[in-house]
């Protein structure tokens, strides 16, 4: 399990073994998100900030997440993150297919309610 914190960047991998809607969506992430659409980093005091423009192609209007674990996970928060970069791996007969998310963490999920009010507060207007 990787260790959240606010201006640090994490990497979680999914499983991906059917078709379906949450693997449409992370298609779309793997497809159009990259260092040239999200850049991310902390200001002199510590607090992160992010910047996207995605792909005028992309399915997606953001990149900004909450991350909510299953009661499978154990005892972990939820966290506002931005999707930094995303791919899929799979063997070599083109199963067992993994989604690999880098994130950039912004806040704890509890500190937050909505993705209106992380945008405000993190995206920078570059």
């Amino acid at each position: 399990m990787p260790s959240f914190s606010t201006g640090s960047s994490v990497s979680l991998q999914f499983v991906a073994d059917s078709d379906g809607d949450a693997f449409d969506t992370l298609r779309e992430y793997v497809r159009y998100s990259n260092d040239s659409t999200t850049n991310t980093g902390t200001d002199i005091r510590g607090k992160p900030w992010y910047h996207e423009s995605p792909h005028p192609s992309a399915d997606f209007s953001s990149a900004l997440v909450r991350l909510e674990p299953g009661g499978s996970v154990g005892d972990v928060r939820d966290w506002w993150a931005i999707i930094t970069e995303a791919s899929i791996t799979t063997n070599s007969v083109g199963t067992a297919r993994r989604i690999t998310l880098e994130l950039f963490v912004l806040a704890e999920g509890d500190e937050y309610d909505d993705c209106e009010f992380v945008e405000n507060e993190f995206e920078a207007g570059l």
